[in-house]
């Protein structure tokens, strides 16, 4: 008998042979899921590590801005004494980038010995720990990019002071384990700068509130470009702002902003170039510090001539007939200054003056020959009305915290004017000088103007 060749005894051996192939393609299985799941380990832990290394260079940022606010003071005399050259972004000093540096490779190329002691010592490979099995190191390095000379005043005295504005490139290296040996690597670089906000920064504020009444116009002007003129300079930043409610007449026209208190309103049918706006809270404005006039202190009465005084401390400047007082350059205190119709205030110079109790040139107003309001400052520390009326021009910056403020007549006024409240009336203009905006500046601490994490 012929045997069937598709027996069933020729199919013995497969079932082991499946098996075996099965568990070659689980073992190839199992090999690639332990190579994945390893890798899985090994990406988390590494982006672990980079986090924290990223948590502790993020610190070694903030310890800066820190050191900045509290512990740094920018050179004010660079430009003038020729130490930086500013045509170059970064700043450079002895040919070289200006730079504070924390970490080894680079050396610090900054002015000041002591600054420069004080940053590497609190920026060069820092550790941060939170505990003996957690730690880290930042190191920072500090460019210099931008420096503007400025004056600013200090909000509690009003005391003058020269300092400067600047930008700062930070590149902050943050190291999870050390240094040498790290396991985990970040690079955050910020830019950080400093401001000033300007006492003067409007044509007038009116604290609790501003009525603009008779035939105004309120504007301004750049003095880079030269004098005030209607024709070639004059501008639209003559804006004008409160605490509480702004009025104005029909006959009122204003080439800037207007910006009334969270609480108040504005009315009334000026012609307005720019933005009516409410304030989102309210400005605050600094005192004037508490001064004393003795009793025995000078006073002058200038008649028909005229009398040149120095800085110093008076009792009464009244200005009579046909009189002028002129101030020779420097800081005066005062009780009270008043002026006849004929009489007037001439400087010489830079003026600043604190007056406590009486303010009222109605005369002739102020002589300021430079032209510039910034050149006169007047701090009227006084509850009552401050009255500046006349028929020529006047140069100046005026702060009244405490009284009201009024400016009057057909006189045309060149600065700014703060007071409690303020009232203009009569064909008065008033012409915004953008120098202000340089002036009198209260300076703010540095602040992050970018982040950047740089890489892991």
């Amino acid at each position: 008998m012929v045997k069937n060749i598709h027996s069933r005894d020729n199919e013995q051996g497969i079932a082991l042979v499946a098996t075996l192939l099965f568990l070659a393609v689980m073992a190839l299985l199992s090999t690639t899921l332990i190579f994945t799941v390893q890798n899985e380990m090994q990406s988390s832990a590494a982006y672990k590590y980079s986090q924290q290394a990223f948590y502790v260079a993020d610190a070694g940022i903030q310890r800066t801005i820190n050191w900045y606010r509290n512990s740094y003071s920018p050179i004010p005399d660079a430009i003038p004494n020729n130490i930086y050259a500013v045509n170059t972004v970064p700043i450079t000093f002895n040919g070289e980038n200006v730079l504070l540096s924390g970490q080894a490779c680079n050396t610090s190329v900054f002015p000041d010995d002591a600054q420069t002691a004080s940053y590497t010592s609190a920026f060069t490979n820092r550790t941060l720990q939170a505990n003996a099995d957690n730690s880290g190191v930042y190191a920072v390095n500090a460019t210099l990019l931008k420096y503007t000379p400025a004056m600013f005043i200090n909000p509690s005295t009003l005391a003058a002071y020269p300092s400067a504005m600047e930008r700062w490139r930070l590149e902050s290296t943050g190291y999870w384990g050390t240094a040498d040996n790290p396991i985990g690597v970040s690079r955050i670089e910020a830019v950080i700068e400093n401001s000033g906000n300007a006492l003067f920064d409007k044509a007038l504020w009116g604290i609790t509130s501003v009525d603009l009444g008779g035939t105004v116009l309120v504007d301004s002007y750049d003095p880079a470009l030269g004098l005030y003129d209607k024709n070639t300079n004059a501008g639209d930043h003559g804006s004008v702002g409160s605490n509480g409610d702004i009025t104005s007449s029909n006959n009122v026209d204003i080439y800037g902003d207007i910006a009334y208190g969270p609480s108040g309103s504005y009315t009334g049918g000026a012609f307005v170039s720019g933005s009516i706006t409410r304030l989102p809270q309210e400005r605050v404005f600094p005192p004037i510090p508490d001064f004393t006039i003795p009793p025995a202190s000078s006073s002058f009465n200038p008649n028909n001539g005229t009398i040149t005084i120095n800085p110093g401390t008076y009792g009464t400047l009244d200005i009579r007939s046909n009189g002028t007082l002129e101030l020779n350059p420097g800081v005066y205190y005062v009780d009270t200054i008043s002026e006849a119709a004929t009489g007037a205030l001439k400087i010489n110079g830079p003026t600043t003056i604190y007056v406590k109790s009486g303010l009222d040139l109605t005369g002739q107003g102020v002589i300021n020959p430079l032209g510039d309001p910034t050149e006169l400052t007047i701090y009227y520390a006084g509850t009552s009305e401050a009255k500046f009326v006349g028929g020529s021009e006047s140069y100046m910056e005026v702060y009244a915290p405490n009284a009201p403020l009024k400016l009057d007549g057909n006189a045309d006024f060149f600065g700014s004017f703060i007071g409690k409240t303020l009232t203009l009336t009569g064909t008065a203009e008033v012409h915004f000088s953008l120098g202000c905006l340089n002036d009198n500046l209260m300076q703010q601490p540095f602040r992050v103007l970018s982040w950047t994490q740089k890489s892991f």
